[in-house]
């Protein structure tokens, strides 16, 4: 089907490493106004960069940032789609990167700490033998895909949602289901450098060590400081 959109060309008088940033704040408005659907496919990245007259790399940036988010994905024989998700979660998602991108991944560190902290502390005393294997598998992962030069954010996110579900506190299983996309960004962000992703690997294994020993304190600064390394990526 044929899609009607608005064709107002982008501000240039903004940072151009900003565009991507409004391209996606674009495309969030087609979706509220109805001008984009569930399974619609979108224009080519070509057609898109022509609406918004823009070029086509800021283009490729959206959509890698909506496809992290889930709101849009590849599909054989079709194309780029929207997809059928809800749709509610997914314009609050897009809506909190496009106010402030920088500044909401660094909030994001800070609810994250408030979160993750806690659960490696309830995980190292709570954890099952079965939440030992759900923690390490991710860490065999990631550890495989470092040495194929493959991409780490999925095994990361499980590692890390492990350990909350390892927690067994309900709620926080919740919040951690609720942002998921958002922290897959994330990662994205902050794990794409070679320096990062070894370091990541390290104290993934040193919290896995202190949960399976029992050591809650161990754990939590394990965890602490791991958070507070990948935040202080997001500035370089």
């Amino acid at each position: 089907m044929e899609i009607m959109i608005e064709g107002q060309e982008l501000s240039k008088t903004t940072d151009k490493s900003s565009l991507y940033i409004q391209i996606v704040e674009r495309i969030r408005h087609w979706i509220i106004k109805g001008y984009l659907k569930d399974g619609d496919v979108l224009p080519s990245e070509r057609e898109l960069a022509k609406i918004l007259g823009v070029s086509r790399m800021p283009v490729n940036q959206a959509l890698k940032i909506l496809e992290y988010l889930g709101a849009i994905q590849y599909v054989r024989g079709k194309g780029v789609c929207v997809r059928n998700l809800d749709i509610h979660q997914l314009l609050n998602n897009i809506g909190f990167l496009t106010l402030d991108p920088a500044n909401s991944l660094k909030n994001l560190f800070e609810v994250r700490e408030a979160i993750e902290v806690k659960a490696a502390w309830l995980a190292a005393q709570r954890r099952s033998n079965d939440d030992l294997d759900d923690i390490e598998d991710p860490i065999l992962e990631m550890e495989r895909n470092i040495l194929m030069n493959k991409d780490i954010e999925n095994s990361s996110l499980r590692f890390h949602s492990a350990i909350i579900k390892a927690s067994q506190n309900d709620i926080l299983v919740k919040i951690n289901d609720f942002l998921s996309e958002l922290l897959l960004f994330s990662r994205k962000e902050t794990l794409n450098d070679s320096n990062n992703r070894d370091k990541a690997l390290d104290y993934h294994k040193n919290i896995f060590r202190a949960i399976k020993d029992k050591n809650s304190e161990s754990a939590a600064l394990l965890m602490e400081k791991h958070l507070k390394v990948l935040a202080t990526a997001l500035d370089t």
